[in-house]
């Protein structure tokens, strides 16, 4: 059965979305989140979710997304060993550093990628399963047919699929608008949602001529589509949202767990949807997966804009029409006909138009409502006209629609969580009895505690005046610890006493006592460990030193830091000199991967031509984990980590490296203009300064999504400037996707 996944920001949002039917929740916890905004998880709340959890036969996830740096890395090794402990079903990573380590010091944490690895063609899952992740998510900018190409030639591969919720405007994992512009790195779970504000477009002239939020996406709501992802095989099915509410949380897995049932009753789904919108929702389509309308450039679009260029927040679900405005004093009264119900308490929005021409929400608690015949009513019925009362800014420039955007009686009650009993690590214990006392061992402890724990404990052991049940007595005694971390797995016990076992009498009261003072040993031989983590160093090489990454690009597009080696060969098919379209550096010339490719065959296919024609003089940039695998094909041929890879510390290096690729060279990450990489197997190159990294890779073309022409005898590629705060940035389209760059300096 395909798994539905739903986010848990919080403890009361996970016991939500399981009393709401999902399969399993991910989380972060308070170190180490790509959602640092959300309350996440200490680790007592995470012992007892996942107790809760292990109860009602459901599955926890937990992320450590974030970037790392080496001493960051060590600081995350008591988390990993605190998570250990807790059996997540899955750790969802970013970091192929984090990566590395978990495959080598926590091999029962399964690995699970996160969406920040821009993971989209099948050489990247492929690439990702090498690496050893259990699961990947593949990126949310993938067709349906993309994903069907995906699930087909990976067969044996767990995949996990984005249905609802947020999207964002840049691949997930390369966007660096946040950190351009703010210095918030949304690698590292800073996102200042760059996408959601306005800019200001430029006309020929370079004067303003249009305001608008351009880079703000419509919500995804694959909606009974999942149906389709679920008859192609896909294992699992993620819902976006730690930052949102219990109750968002709860009425989305109740929708998508009615539709997965295969609910029939059209009126409940319009209702579970209708409540779930008014928790929160923009306008919403199917997204790239269903609702992009094309698979490759040449082909025209015909479907909606998957931009909210005119608003960017939540609209909740449309109430009514506005039939009439007047003015009452410093009030305003609206007349609208209902479409649903509408109650006092709830709350609207109305959008109206501000000076600069964008929408702004005006919101508001419904305080009363009349019918046309001035009677007070609680509740407006769908069909009637009602007036309401309203602020004073919605007696002009208003739209026609009322909108909900919450709900006086939607509010789910507050679950116990005082109740919950944590989880604690289960121990396979060996107890051996002898006529002075017990000796207690286990030899089940995770790695970093030395595996083995033994201690003997006195005991004044007779021989019984009744039948005895000594097995029994054990385990019930230490299956009912109430100390430190750990319980009773299984027990075996050995008898070396004179007696049998049922002749062999265990007073209870020291019983007890040996109990506690055994789960104690163990509780603070578990403090002592967590902390006593020796890195590995690895032996230092000094790559080949990398020219300063602004120079590996030159001609009209010399600020979009790579190269397409499909427009490259067409290039050189029209016998354009190779030294006019590469740097060439000290007798190499330097081919940066673009990180985005839909159509991996063609360009691992021009990549092989090229390579074939020019090999001996190449150096290759890699910019994404399918190329990895295809370097790995090509062991002759000389490559280096690019600024895209993200080499972060000395683990991702090492991890890199231990795959099959010919890296002569990296770059250190480019969020980092310095780094103590002593210690790393490979020293970096820094990408300078004056390396500007685009702060948008998007999918959507800003010509058809944002400015809403046309893609009829569109050229496929064009140019745009934008302004925000007085900086001045550049759109370009190129094959149907839209980089936005910080305008580069004139030459």
């Amino acid at each position: 059965m395909i798994e539905l996944t739903l986010p848990a920001g919080s403890l009361q949002a996970a016991l939500h979305a399981f009393a709401g039917g999902a399969d399993a929740v991910y989380l972060g916890m308070q170190q180490f989140s790509a959602r640092k905004g959300a309350i996440n998880f200490s680790f007592e709340e995470l012992a007892k979710l996942k107790q809760e959890a292990v109860r009602q036969g459901k599955r926890v996830y937990v992320t450590v997304n974030t970037l790392l740096d080496d001493r960051e890395l060590d600081q995350a090794v008591p988390l990993l060993r605190q998570l250990e402990l807790l059996r997540p079903d899955g750790i969802i990573v970013q970091d192929l550093g984090i990566a590395s380590l978990l495959r080598r010091e926590f091999p029962s944490l399964p690995i699970h990628s996160s969406t920040q690895g821009a993971v989209h063609t099948a050489e990247g899952v492929r690439m990702m399963q090498d690496l050893g992740f259990s699961r990947i998510v593949l990126s949310r900018e993938l067709t349906f047919d993309a994903i069907a190409r995906i699930r087909k030639e990976c067969p044996d591969a767990n995949l996990k699929v984005f249905i609802h919720g947020a999207m964002c405007y840049g691949f997930s994992g390369l966007c660096m608008a946040s950190h351009k512009i703010t210095g918030r790195s949304a690698n590292r779970g800073e996102c200042a949602q760059i996408c959601r504000t306005w800019f200001s477009l430029e006309g020929e002239t370079g004067q303003e001529k249009e305001h608008g939020f351009f880079f703000s996406m419509t919500d995804l709501a694959a909606a009974d589509d999942v149906l389709r992802l679920r008859d192609i095989g896909i294992d699992s099915l993620k819902v976006e949202g730690r930052m949102k509410s219990p109750a968002y949380v709860r009425f989305a897995a109740r929708y998508y767990r009615m539709i997965l049932d295969g609910s029939t009753d059209l009126e409940a789904l319009h209702i579970a949807r209708e409540e779930l919108d008014t928790q929160f929702s923009r306008t919403s389509e199917g997204g790239w997966m269903f609702s992009y309308g094309k698979e490759r450039t040449t082909e025209n679009r015909h479907t909606p804009s998957l931009a909210t260029v005119d608003y960017p927040s939540h609209t909740g679900t449309k109430v009514g029409s506005l039939r009439n405005v007047r003015t009452e004093g410093k009030s305003a009264l609206l007349t609208i006909t209902l479409d649903r119900d509408l109650s006092v308490r709830d709350g609207v929005l109305i959008l109206r138009k501000g000076n600069d021409g964008l929408s702004q929400p005006v919101r508001f608690a419904v305080s009363s409502i009349r019918n046309r015949e001035g009677r007070s009513l609680f509740t407006g019925r769908a069909h009637e006209t009602v007036c309401i009362d309203a602020p004073i800014e919605c007696a002009t420039g208003c739209s026609d629609i009322l909108y909900r955007v919450s709900r006086h009686d939607l509010h789910p009650a507050q679950l116990q969580e005082e109740s919950l009993l944590p989880f604690r690590y289960p121990l396979d214990l060996t107890i051996t009895i002898e006529e002075g006392g017990l000796t207690i061992r286990t030899d089940s402890l995770p790695s970093w505690m030395g595996r083995i724990h033994e201690e003997h404990h006195h005991l004044d052991i007779q021989r019984a005046r009744t039948e005895q049940r000594p097995l029994e007595n054990l385990i019930k005694t230490f299956s009912s610890a109430k100390e430190g971390f750990a319980t009773l797995g299984s027990l075996e016990i050995i008898n070396r006493t004179s007696w049998d076992d049922s002749s062999l009498f265990l007073p209870l009261s020291s019983l007890k006592e040996t109990r506690r003072s055994w789960y104690a040993s163990l509780h603070e031989k578990m403090q002592s460990s967590l902390y006593s983590f020796v890195p590995i160093t690895y032996p230092s090489r000094v790559g080949v030193e990398l020219p300063k990454r602004h120079l590996l690009t030159i001609g009209k597009d010399s600020h979009i830091p790579w190269v397409d080696p499909i427009q490259l060969l067409k290039q050189l098919d029209a016998h354009i000199p190779l030294e006019t379209l590469l740097v060439c550096k000290e007798g190499w010339y330097y081919l940066p991967l673009p990180p985005v490719s839909f159509d991996e065959e063609a360009l691992f296919g021009a990549l092989d031509e090229t390579i074939h024609r020019h090999g001996g003089q190449l150096r290759i940039g890699l910019n994404n984990i399918a190329q990895v695998r295809w370097a790995g094909k090509h062991p002759e041929v000389a490559c280096f980590a690019d600024i895209y890879l993200y080499m972060t510390n000395r683990e991702a290096v090492a991890s890199l490296l231990g795959t099959k690729a010919n890296l002569i060279g990296l770059y250190h990450w480019v969020e980092r203009q310095e780094m103590d990489m002593s210690g790393w197997p490979m020293i970096g190159s820094p990408a300078g300064p004056a390396c500007k990294i685009p702060l948008f890779i998007s999918r959507n073309c800003f010509r058809y999504d944002s400015l809403h022409l046309s893609c009829e005898s569109c050229p496929r590629q064009g140019t745009w400037h934008v302004v925000q705060n007085g900086n001045r940035y550049r759109v370009d389209v190129r094959d149907c996707l839209t980089v936005v760059s910080e305008e580069p300096e004139e030459q």
